[in-house]
């Protein structure tokens, strides 16, 4: 594609059943290698984006859910950490295809909506679902896999749907999304390689001034949805410029098909406010964990198609 934007997806795929992990990771890379991805995730699927840090000290599954059973600790052997593991799956996939050009994406789930989502199901050591401690160990622990992830060539996002559900405040987040942030290294944020993906709304003043003062290069939103299709109100070039900040955008639904046309005069007027040489990636809303799997393959034709168009026209 031209220009610097790229396409890719947010993370997840519907889940390939009863079958080998290895072969599911490659059905789900074919399948976007099929569309024109040109970053591609490893479908998410060992479970969902809250499940696959059990193995984090301090986090515990228990009847399939993750809750905080004791001090959230970094782990030892980053090597083992199953989204680094699969990044590998991915890689050497790719190698074997002969497909160096395309880029892999490593998504982690961000402190905020980790620690929030395993205190709702059980907490021991700290404090209560306020505890800062809760969400500054939730960080150290993230940073030296998301660093890990950026050292071994992977481009990097951080999921944070929790900022739009609005689980904490917005000021309350940014301290320790920052704090994980914080901790990457400039140049890597520099070079578009770290994006932050906050799904739902962000129709809220506070939360957009908080998102853009975060350290990181690429704010990724959604505009498709009920929700979303408001965020087109709230982006300005001028925040975006001001803040040094480029655009992931969500220009297409990740639940629905829909029609072309509408893609594109989205993802057109998307590019007159915020500016066409602030966009990076285009990609859909947010995952296909949750999409009817009937739907995932016309959803990303049409985003290919559409996408096309839209640079041709540039």
């Amino acid at each position: 594609m031209g220009m610097r934007m790229k396409r890719t997806v947010v993370g997840s795929f519907p889940p390939e059943e009863n079958m080998l992990l290895e072969r599911a990771i490659r059905n789900v890379v074919d399948l976007q290698l099929e569309y024109g991805i040109d970053v591609v995730t490893d479908g998410e699927q060992r479970g969902n984006m809250i499940e696959y840090f059990e193995q984090i000290p301090g986090l515990e599954k228990t009847n399939g859910k993750l809750r905080i059973a004791g001090k959230i600790r970094p782990m030892t052997q980053l090597e083992d950490f199953y989204k680094i593991s699969d990044y590998k799956k991915v890689k050497s996939y790719l190698d074997s295809l002969g497909r160096t050009d395309v880029g892999i994406k490593v998504t982690l789930t961000g402190p905020i909506t980790l620690g929030f989502s395993s205190v709702m199901n059980g907490l021991n050591y700290y404090d209560g679902i306020r505890d800062e401690r809760i969400y500054s160990d939730m960080s150290q622990a993230l940073l030296p896999l998301a660093q890990k992830a950026l050292d071994i060539g992977a481009y990097l996002q951080i999921d944070e749907p929790g900022l739009s559900a609005r689980f904490v405040s917005p000021r309350f987040a940014k301290k320790f999304v920052n704090e994980l942030l914080s901790g990457i290294h400039d140049s890597l944020i520099n070079e578009d390689r770290v994006s932050l993906h906050v799904c739902g709304s962000i129709n809220n003043s506070k939360l957009y001034g908080e998102l853009l003062d975060l350290n990181v290069g690429v704010l990724s939103f959604g505009f498709s949805g009920k929700e979303e299709k408001r965020n087109i109100e709230i982006i300005k070039r001028k925040d975006f410029e001001d803040h040094h900040k480029r655009l992931g955008a969500g220009f297409i639904s990740n639940l629905i098909v829909e029609d072309e046309k509408i893609a594109l005069e989205r993802l057109t007027r998307i590019s007159k406010i915020v500016g066409v040489e602030n966009i990076v990636y285009l990609h859909p809303d947010c995952g296909f964990g949750s999409t009817p799997k009937q739907n995932v393959k016309p959803i990303l034709e049409n985003m290919e198609k559409t996408s096309d168009t839209f640079i041709r026209s540039l």
